[in-house]
């Protein structure tokens, strides 16, 4: 039998990470602007933007050595194929790097304490009694760092 993976999503809006959804409103709002988040409408159209751009750039270094002979429907189905990828990978790389913002601020938050959240899987952990997450196994314990022992 093979093992299992575990499922892979990435939340189209910064608002559907779990590590948020379990935490209060102003906890929350105030993650967000430590982690420096956009909103909808602007992770979305930056993220375009820099897959339009990203396309762009691959379609002129590559144009000699592909699209040059193909039709024009082969060009365009390459083309937003292009776009497509190269928009999520840069939502995948936005949503990301603000989700290990967000898990670094409740790490901080919780040093020498209980985290209520997961910082591995996003699991919410604040009903469970263990000492590790129920879900990935993760300790729950967050140590300080080695420069806040020394202070």
């Amino acid at each position: 039998m093979l093992p299992t993976i575990m499922p892979f999503s990435i939340p189209p809006t910064i608002e559907k990470i779990p590590e948020l959804a379990s935490l209060p409103p102003s906890t929350r709002a105030a993650m967000l602007t430590a982690a420096d988040a956009p909103g909808p409408w602007r992770l979305w159209s930056h993220n375009a933007s820099r897959g339009v751009i990203t396309t762009v750039i691959l379609i002129w270094l590559g144009h000699d050595l592909v699209y040059r002979d193909l039709p024009t429907i082969g060009s365009m189905a390459i083309i937003a194929t292009l776009l497509a990828t190269t928009t999520f990978v840069w939502h995948f790389w936005t949503i990301t790097r603000i989700r290990g913002r967000i898990r670094a601020g409740i790490a901080t938050a919780a040093a020498n304490e209980r985290t209520p959240i997961c910082l591995r899987c996003g699991y919410d952990c604040a009903a469970v009694d263990g000492d590790a997450c129920p879900e990935c196994g993760t300790r729950l314990f967050v140590s300080p760092r080695p420069s806040d022992r020394d202070a």
